[in-house]
């Protein structure tokens, strides 16, 4: 479909618009938008540092090579390519384990803190399975300490008013517990005696004590019901095997030696077909200045056979019918003097038909 006069006016107008980067950080990033890792092909654009490094390469194989031939020299020129290559996958390979080594311990130690925090983010939906959990390791038994902690002071603070009902659901979901259940828990009770409701309490909750007195003996129940889980989280850190614990924390490093990841696994990929490309570009070379050096095979002409030789030429530039110099040189008997038909090979004549003996027994055999 033709472009319209105003939709081309509008594009030139918009084209008009776009100068490129123009501050030294927009130019520079722009520079490098045609760079690649430079691991995969042949035709990709290097760093300044590397095209030097690949030229210097070329001139000192190419001097100690010698290629004689322009396929010889390209080779040569494509190995010094691929040795920087393969150099700058080991750099990578090298570069990436020395992190990781350097940063196995803390990374040891994140990943099982970032356990714990994806644990609790799901702890209001899976109270049961996020508490079981938690309690595996000593990270996980800390983060429900300090969440206890965190409710017994806000529970006893001076201020009373700072128990609510998300302290009461926060209760529920560390304890394991669907938060607004069907039936009214006893921690839902005690929380409603906090705030001086009582109808929920058993008759033996609080016995005697009326008003805010009934409602501080609830107050000091949660707070016991939240040191004796405190405690009993206490006893289950203290069964924990922390040797064990001790033990993968140390051989952090010796398991940041591989990388089993995607992304590293196609990085030793790319460094041995590299490899491989340099062997391969090696071994055509020999092959190539070893042709160059056996020279054009030569050229065979045309042969034409004349009537009066029934054999012909033999196309080497020698006559069907040799000289007896040459039989004698060639087959190493002496040419008989005479007819060159009574030679020393019986009913052979050279350049003849076989001479056959009158009375001779026998068909004569003309296959």
């Amino acid at each position: 479909m033709p472009v319209s006069e105003a939709k081309l006016a509008a594009n030139r107008r918009n084209a008009a618009l776009s100068t490129g980067p123009r501050t030294p950080e927009g130019k520079e990033r722009s520079r490098r938008n045609g760079l690649t890792h430079g691991l995969t092909g042949s035709g990709v654009a290097l760093p300044t540092e590397d095209q030097a490094e690949i030229s210097r390469r070329f001139a000192a194989l190419r001097a100690q090579m010698r290629p004689k031939s322009d396929a010889g020299e390209q080779l040569v020129r494509r190995y010094a390519f691929l040795s920087v290559r393969l150099e700058r996958s080991e750099r990578h390979e090298t570069s990436q384990t020395a992190g990781r080594i350097r940063h196995a311990i803390a990374k040891f130690d994140d990943e099982r803190l970032a356990a714990v925090e994806a644990l609790a983010d799901r702890l209001y939906h899976e109270p049961a399975t996020t508490v079981r959990r938690l309690q595996v390791t000593p990270e996980g038994i800390d983060w429900l300490r300090t969440e206890w902690s965190t409710l017994r002071a806000d529970l006893n603070h001076e201020e009373k008013n700072r128990w609510t009902t998300n302290h009461r659901s926060r209760f529920d979901t560390l304890l394991g517990l669907n938060p607004g259940g069907y039936r009214v828990a006893r921690i839902m009770a005690l929380s409603e005696a906090v705030f001086g409701s009582f109808h929920h309490l058993d008759k033996a909750d609080g016995d005697g004590l009326e008003g805010p007195a009934r409602a501080e003996w609830a107050r000091a129940e949660l707070t016991r019901l939240i040191d004796e889980e405190v405690s009993r989280l206490d006893e289950v850190r203290a069964r924990i095997d922390h040797e064990a614990i001790a033990a993968d924390r140390a051989e952090a490093v010796d398991r940041a030696l591989f990388d089993a990841a995607p992304e590293a696994t196609l990085a030793r990929k790319y460094e041995a077909a590299t490899e491989r490309a340099m062997y391969k570009a090696l071994k055509e070379f020999r092959q190539v200045e070893a042709e160059f050096a056996e020279g054009p095979d030569p050229e065979v002409g045309d042969c034409e056979v004349e009537e009066s030789d029934p054999v012909g030429s033999d196309c080497r530039g020698d006559e069907a019918d040799p000289t007896p110099a040459k039989v004698e040189a060639e087959s190493g008997h002496p040419e008989p003097d005479g007819d060159p038909s009574e030679s020393s090979f019986p009913n052979i004549s050279i350049g003849r038909a076989p001479k056959i003996e009158p009375g001779a027994a026998g068909p004569i055999d003309r296959g």
